[in-house]
Parts: C-alpha cells; structure tokens; sequence
C-alpha cells in the first residue's frame, strides 16, 4: 500500500514544544522550519554517512540536524549571517577552547584603549559606553574564518540585542528589544526616548563565557562538514558536484516575504556588513514569474549536487495576495514550483505535503502590508531525481539529542 504522506507532519507534530539541541537557539533567525520537521527528513531520506544539503541555510537547523544524525552536514546561503550561524552549527569546538579563548580576549581588552569614535550613533544609542567599548573590541579581534572565533560570533550575535526579563534582568546586551529581529533605527529611538529606557551596564565576556557553560558543548571539536557563503543560483563548489549530497532539505524565500538584511541592521553591523548591500543580493521578487525563474535556476544547480538515488524536500508556505477581502488569495507556491519549474526539468514527485502551523508559529504580523505574506500553511514538496521507491518511515522516539548520540538514526 503506498505511504500516505499526508500523515508525516504529524510525526513532528508529536514532539515536545521545546525538543531539539540547545544550539538551534544559539541565535534567532527569520522563517526557520522546526528542528523537529528537519529531524523526520533526514532520519527518514539519508542514512548515516550519507550527506546532506542546505542551500538556503538560514541559522543552520538542517546542518544541525544531519551532524547530530550521523551525517554529513553541507550548508551554503547569500547572507553573510546565515553563513556564520550555519558554520557554528557545523565545526562546534569543546567547551574549553572557547572558554580559554575568551580568557585570552579578556586579557587583551584591558591592556588597550578601544576607539568608539566611528561607531553609528543607531549602534551606540543600544549600549552602554563600557560594553560598546568591549563590543567593538570583540568586533575587531574575532575572525569569522577561525572554528573558534566563528562560533563566539555567532554566540555573540544572539546576545545582541534582546528582550528584559519583567524583573529587569538583561538577556543581552542592549536596551530591551526583541530578540528575533531589529526595529528599524529611527523607531528604536523614539521608543528609547519615549519609554525612558536605559542602556544596561553588562559585560560582554562575563556574559559570553555564562552563555557558553550552559550549552551541550562536545568533550571535543566536531567537524560534521562545511558550510560556505554562496547564492543558491551560482555554480556548486566542484568537490560536491564530485560527490553530490543524498538529500537536500531547504527552505527557499517566498515571494517578497521578508527583508533579512534590513531586520538584522545590528548583527550585520556586528559582521561588518552593510545590510542594504545584503538585501540587494538577496532573492526578493514580489513576481511570479521572476519567483519562478529564481526557483528554475536553483533547482538547475542541484540538480549538479544531488546523487542519482537521492532526494530534494523543499518546504515552501503559502503567501497571500492583498484583494478586496481581508485575507487575501492565498497562493499554493509549492504546487507552482513544481508544476513551472522541477517538472520540466525532469524530477520525480512523490508528494505535496500540507502542515498547518499554529498562527503564533509565524512572524508575518510584523509585515503589514507587504506584496508577499506567509501563511499559517507551510508544504513539503518531496521529489527525486529519479523514479524511486521512498523509503520506509520511522516514527521519530523524540529523545533529547545529544552529540554523544550523533550517530543514533
């Protein structure tokens, strides 16, 4: 009897509100599918060994996954900050070389002067002196291309910015703000003035060296694989079209949902990155027809990535249109997608599965009026390069994960 894979959503579904590794939430990130939805893929379509794609890597939960699983995790994105999270999820060093390395800038801080001088003032008016001081210090000395600077950056940049807790307490290092996005500047500075707020005297090594004691850290480094800033549009490396992934799960951009540059101003500043030049490199078509030739060449280049046997699983939610009603005409992407774009080119479907989410799941009440606007339904466009048979579905035990178990299936 063939599966019915209208009941797989609900395998996820089963799972604790709050299950995955401590790390998914090393830092917030825009649009991120559970890790309970990338767990069920990849224990279901890969096995151990077997490697594992993310074109559009966002914070990394598909890589975090496919290492915790046994595989071999390989992730790309455009945006510079998805590059460093998805690294830190990838190469995660032991617990005492991040903390000795801490020690190590600590020391150096407080034998310099550090210049504040050049600093936006929409930066400065976020911190406090002592703590931009420690900020800019830290912006400077850290190196993205080291494992172990790249994963105290990307800590560093879930701190950021951050709500207070109700009794005051500091979860980060700025005046209150949310922690999944940055308002934009000038509303930042009439909320600070208006509400009264006071920058927050923190500091910045104390709280990063806490934040790391209490993550579920490896006794050693673990390198799952490797993940690379590119456009899901360019050429693949060379070495993976030599040995192409078994599975790619990814979640592409919809139709003009979401400005990532321009909601992480202050992580990207952090990065040294303008974040109007991340925008502009960034897919952000409100039209169709150029969603669908952004879609084709994606799906052209992995086509180059993917084994024969293997398998591609998009998740795509549906948007609205704005009409004369309320809600507007919700358009099925998943189903365009496949009928424009991974038909002609000769993939083979073996379902579009609907997941309704809970309507808090979602960050679209931010958005307003924008041309694209997410709904509560996400889909699961399941295909193959070939005509294969699926494989069969294990339903998922939920047990904490844990690099001591990265391997279990």
């Amino acid at each position: 009897m063939p599966m019915d894979l209208s009941e797989i959503p609900a395998l996820w579904h089963e799972a604790p509100r709050r299950w995955g590794h401590g790390l998914h939430s090393l830092c917030s990130y825009f649009a991120m599918f559970p890790a309970q939805l990338a767990h069920t893929m990849i224990a279901w379509l890969s096995q151990p060994g077997d490697r594992v794609y993310d074109p559009f890597a966002g914070r990394g939960t598909v890589a975090l996954e496919a290492a915790l699983l046994g595989r071999e995790a390989f992730s790309s994105d455009a945006n510079p900050l998805a590059w460093v999270l998805s690294t830190a999820k990838t190469v995660v060093p032991r617990r005492s070389t991040l903390l000795a390395r801490v020690t190590r800038l600590e020391a150096s801080f407080r034998q310099r002067t550090v210049d504040t001088s050049a600093v936006p003032p929409e930066i400065s008016m976020l911190y406090s002196p002592g703590t931009l001081a420690q900020l800019v210090f830290l912006k400077a000395e850290l190196n993205r291309d080291n494992p172990t600077d790249c994963f105290l950056i990307a800590t560093i940049l879930g701190m950021l910015h951050a709500n207070h807790g109700k009794d005051g307490a500091t979860r980060g290092f700025s005046i209150s703000m949310p922690n999944t996005f940055a308002m934009a500047p000038g509303y930042v500075e009439r909320y600070i003035r208006d509400h009264g707020l006071t920058r927050p005297e923190v500091d910045v090594f104390e709280m990063l060296r806490k934040r790391i004691e209490k993550l579920d850290l490896p006794t050693e480094q673990r390198a799952s694989g490797r993940a690379w800033l590119q456009d899901a549009t360019a050429t693949p490396p060379e070495w993976l079209r030599q040995q192409p992934a078994r599975l790619v799960v990814t979640s592409p951009p919809y139709l003009q949902v979401i400005r990532y540059g321009k909601y992480n101003w202050v992580r990207l500043w952090f990065l040294g990155e303008d974040w109007r030049r991340v925008d502009s490199q960034l897919m952000a078509s409100a039209s169709m027809d150029g969603y669908v030739e952004f879609m084709k060449k994606v799906c052209g280049q992995l086509n180059e990535v993917v084994t024969p046997d293997g398998y591609l699983c998009f998740v795509i939610g549906d948007v609205r249109r704005p009409t004369s009603e309320d809600e507007g005409a919700s358009i099925n992407l998943a189903s365009a997608v496949w009928e424009r774009v991974a038909k002609p080119l000769g993939w083979h479907l073996h379902g579009i599965i609907a997941d309704e989410l809970p309507e808090g799941q979602k960050v679209s009440r931010i958005w307003k009026n924008n041309s694209g606007r997410a709904t509560k339904v996400d889909r699961l466009l399941v295909m193959s390069r070939t005509q294969t048979e699926l494989p069969p579905l294990v339903k998922p035990t939920w047990t904490k994960p844990s690099f001591a178990s990265e391997t279990a299936a």
